[in-house]
């Protein structure tokens, strides 16, 4: 629970506020769970606050300091953090962040380019998760799904010469010879295997997202944002997102292309519902009674959920430059105390060699 002490000098106005920390040194506000919508919070000192499940929906926290605070579950809905600064602040899965103002939403948080800083997740993810900070496991996982979905955009492909060349059949090899398939035995078999395909990608797909929105430190950024996958690049530059967001829709719903060969076109071109329906009817029972619908179901959500979820990879993976910083100058330190080390360690190994050679 908030502090009702704190709420109550937090009500007076920033200007009391901030003079109250500064007078009193108080390092960890209280303000868990408090209702603060609307508030004008403007350059108010919110640093390492407690603001967890805190409501700040349409507040107006420009210009403030949330260095450290704890925004974990916390309802930013609508809320201006323009110019906020945002070093070594965290949130959860539970944070609502995706309509703020003032900042640029990534996969993992939300980043201030005036301050240039940003609030990220946490890193330690719920105890009955799998999930955490590792570039390589999300790599892999887009690799993954990367292999998988080329294989059912490679049926899709097959399909699409049945359509251009129109062979009477074609033959597919196998360890002992070859199938031979016409263009609805191929149509039918192709949007079986690419149903079983997409749900794998999908899989995939959602384990690389959930990965994603753990990692932290800029190596990791670089590495899985430059993955080459068009359905997990993010694009910065306007034209290329729109061009990119036209071709990850073709990607995705690459097996509609199956409907082809199960829909009489030129009936349905001249309004021959008849037709369409009768083309329909002379499919095999079993096929055109029930697989077909079904698949057809199955296939289009899939597709639906691998567009969506490719969107979530349309979106920038942050780190904290502050705490990029911080990393840097530790390491630099580190590097320094084993070099003094071995100095030192040089030193004495020389001091010995002098005493046995006397």
């Amino acid at each position: 629970m908030a502090s009702q002490e704190h709420l109550s000098v937090l009500s007076r106005g920033v200007a009391s506020w901030n003079l109250w920390r500064h007078e009193n040194g108080i390092a960890h506000p209280e303000l868990q769970g408090a209702d603060l919508r609307g508030f004008d919070l403007r350059e108010a000192d919110l640093s390492g606050a407690n603001l967890s499940g805190a409501i700040l929906c349409h507040s107006d926290l420009g210009g403030a300091d949330l260095r450290g605070a704890d925004l974990r579950g916390a309802d930013l809905e609508g809320a201006d953090l323009g110019g906020a600064r945002l070093s070594k602040s965290t949130i959860d899965i539970n944070t609502r962040y995706e309509t703020l103002r003032g900042c640029d939403i990534g996969v993992n948080g939300f980043y201030s380019a005036p301050t240039d800083s940003a609030a990220l997740m946490r890193l330690d993810p719920p105890g009955n998760s799998m999930q955490g900070s590792n570039a390589e496991a999300v790599i892999e996982s887009l690799r993954q799904a990367r292999k998988l979905h080329t294989f059912s955009m490679v049926l899709a492909g097959i399909g699409l010469l049945f359509i251009v060349i129109r062979p009477k059949s074609i033959s597919l090899p196998y360890l002992a010879g070859s199938f031979k398939f016409d263009d609805l035995s191929y149509a039918f078999l192709a949007a079986l295997l690419s149903t079983g395909l997409l749900s794998l990608v999908a899989t995939f797909i959602d384990s690389a997202l959930q990965g994603a929105r753990y990692l932290n430190d800029r190596r990791s950024v670089m590495t899985v944002g430059h993955f080459p996958w068009v359905l997990s690049k993010y694009e910065q530059n306007p034209e290329v997102r729109r061009q990119s967001k036209i071709l990850r829709f073709f990607l995705s719903f690459h097996p509609l292309v199956y409907l082809y060969f199960f829909v009489k076109w030129d009936a349905l071109f001249y309004g021959d519902w008849a037709g369409v329906v009768s083309h329909y009817q002379e499919l095999p029972v079993v096929l055109g009674e029930w697989l077909l619908p079904v698949f057809y179901v199955m296939l289009f959500r899939l597709c639906l959920r691998i567009f969506r979820l490719s969107g979530g990879f349309q979106k920038p993976i942050l780190f904290d430059a502050e705490t990029e910083r911080d990393r840097r100058s530790d390491m630099e330190r580190l590097a320094h105390a084993v070099e003094t080390q071995a100095e030192e360690i040089a030193a004495l190994a020389t001091i010995l060699r002098r005493e046995k050679e006397r």
